[in-house]
Parts: C-alpha cells; structure tokens; sequence
C-alpha cells in the first residue's frame, strides 16, 4: 500500500488509535527479535549458560543491541567467539 492510499483509507482518529494502541503494546520486526531474544536467553539461562551466576538477558542475542555501528575486525572477532561460547555451553560441548 503506498502512502497516499494509506492517507485515503485512513482517518487521523484511527492513526492516533493505532499510535495509542502500540504505546501499549508494540509490535513489528524490532519486537519479534526481542521476543525471540526472551525465548533464547529463557532457555540459555535454564541450560545454566549463564556465567558466575549472571543471568543472560534477552539482548545478548539481538545482535543490533550487541554490536556497535562499526566494530573492528577484532571486536567482532571477539564478539563471534563470545557467542560460539555460549552456544558450545549450551550443546554440552567440552574444549579438548
């Protein structure tokens, strides 16, 4: 739907009904990762992945809430294996 079709089938009162309506309860693709990152942190701290009794929260999976802009090559480097690590924790995987 483009815009001026949008301006056609909706009135100013829906507008600020659906604006009132995602102040309580949002929605759309930023929302869905945070709901996905709930889900992976409530199952990575069950699987104790967790780290000296720090509970991981649910943006320790939203990569856009982890990483910055740009990182370098080795804070990504570092990123990267962070992750692997929480993964490998939660596969029971043992470092020979």
């Amino acid at each position: 739907m483009t815009v001026r079709e949008l301006e056609n089938r909706l009135s100013a009162r829906e507008l600020s009904e659906w604006m009132a309506y995602y102040s309580i309860e949002p929605f759309g693709t930023q929302r869905e990762d945070y709901r996905a990152g709930l889900v992976a942190a409530t199952v990575a701290n069950c699987a104790g992945a967790g780290k000296k009794g720090k509970a991981l929260q649910p943006t320790d999976f939203i990569p856009i809430f982890v990483q910055q802009k740009e990182m370098s090559f080795i804070d990504r480097k570092q990123e990267q294996l962070r992750q692997m690590s929480i993964f490998k924790n939660l596969a029971g995987y043992k470092d020979e």
